[in-house]
């Protein structure tokens, strides 16, 4: 054989061991991520790059870098986020999710791991807000500058996409109610979501500086307050509560001053029938026998308001259990306290959570001052960190299908 025959033959071999070599993977899957929305944002870590298609795939061409993505993964921007919609895996085992950063930059595909039960390999879940304390007074508030600070259906670059609350409806001057707080997780920003008081089809978060707080009082003095006294069968008194009158409470011109009647300066006068409900003294009820007052006659720095009461008795009690928001699920210890031990309760306190019937408990037993102002306000750790706050809104979630008798879950967030 020739030596031309020979080095055709030797090439020949060559390029057929060559090729074999590169092996490339194939697809044997390739479908839309139906979760929720937001669970489906994630972070990249730097670990693997951004790819046209799964990484090891024929013709898989660079998109961005594992420095870009990492840099991405610890930006203190919300906007560089990703979020996940696709998911794909390949004859060797492994997973890719298709990804978009919520700045639009950056799309392709990114190495998942081997599972596709949990997002790994380039990619970690996010949690792009975190729940925050709400603020003291929720009512009365107002827009700062619309046009500056305005109404988002999720709080801006929170989800990829976030779109702004439709404001076609709202009035200069219109006042809003809070009713959630939370803080972006990397820039830190408050945001509160709020209602429209005269327009409740206008609802969204707003960053916390764009509104004005309400001026409200909160000092009693015989100019802004009434006195309710609780009475029980006997006569005799069995606690009180001062009620400050707000601004937000009154109607458009009336005048908060000692002696005014509360029919002719109250928007309504279920706002006292309201708080004598949710501030009767624990172990008691509101009777269904009253004196015979007509509230809209009361005045404004009376302390003469009686209210009825009856010794609560119940065949079922519910037990407390203590847990926080800032971990899914965990439990708050009592060793984790101060003193090893939750707060104690008096028996009068304890009846808040006992009724003769087993019926739903209503969210409004988590308004009463226990909660508020009271024992079960605040939890203080053992290791003088922040104290556990009273989260009502998850509370009332996590007891939404909860009757006397079941073990009520108590939701406390501890800032940070």
């Amino acid at each position: 054989m020739g030596l031309a025959a020979v080095s055709v033959l030797a090439a020949s071999s060559f390029t057929t061991t060559n090729a074999s070599a590169k092996s490339y993977a194939k697809a044997t899957s390739n479908q839309t991520l139906s979760g929720a929305p937001e669970t489906r944002n994630v972070t990249t870590n730097g670990s693997n790059a951004l790819y046209t298609k799964a990484g090891t795939l024929r013709g898989a061409r660079l998109v961005a870098s594992k420095y870009t993505l990492q840099s991405y993964g610890n930006a203190k921007s919300s906007t560089k986020y990703f979020r996940a919609y696709r998911v794909a895996t390949t004859n060797k085992g492994s997973v890719y999710y298709k990804v978009v950063s919520f700045n639009g930059n950056y799309r392709g595909w990114i190495y998942g791991g081997k599972s596709t039960n949990s997002f790994a390999g380039g990619v970690t879940a996010a949690n792009t807000m975190a729940n925050a304390n709400m603020p003291t007074v929720t009512t009365g508030y107002t827009l700062k500058d619309p046009s500056k600070n305005t109404l988002w259906v999720n709080p801006k670059w929170s989800q990829y996409k976030a779109k702004q609350t439709d404001m076609s409806g709202y009035k200069a001057g219109d006042t809003f109610t809070v009713s959630a707080a939370a803080t972006k997780t990397r820039e830190g920003y408050l945001y509160y979501q709020v209602t429209d008081d005269n327009n409740s089809a206008i609802t969204g978060w707003v960053y916390a500086a764009g509104l004005n707080a309400p001026t409200n009082n909160t000092v009693a003095t015989s100019n802004n307050s009434l006195k309710i006294n609780y009475v029980n069968a006997s006569g005799q008194s069995v606690g009180s509560y001062q009620w400050i009158i707000q601004p937000t409470d009154l109607k458009t011109g009336a005048k908060l001053t000692y002696g005014a009647k509360l029919g002719d300066i109250l928007n309504t006068t279920d706002s006292l029938t309201s708080v004598v409900s949710k501030n009767v003294p624990a172990g008691y009820t509101v009777s269904k026998t009253q004196p015979n007052t007509t509230i809209g006659n009361l005045t404004v720095g009376s302390n003469n308001y009686a209210v009825y009461v009856d010794a609560a008795s119940a065949q079922y009690t519910s037990q407390l259990a203590f847990y926080t928001t800032n971990v899914n699920g965990a439990t708050i210890n009592a060793g984790q306290l101060v003193g090893n031990t939750y707060p104690t309760l008096s028996d009068s306190e304890k009846a808040l959570f006992s009724s003769n019937s087993q019926g739903f408990i209503p969210a409004g037993t988590f308004d009463n001052a226990l909660f508020t102002t009271g024992k079960l306000a605040s939890l203080t750790p053992v290791n003088g960190g922040a104290k556990y706050a009273f989260n009502r809104d998850a509370t009332v979630q996590a007891n939404a299908q909860a009757k006397y008798g079941d073990t009520i879950k108590l939701m406390y967030t501890q800032a940070h």
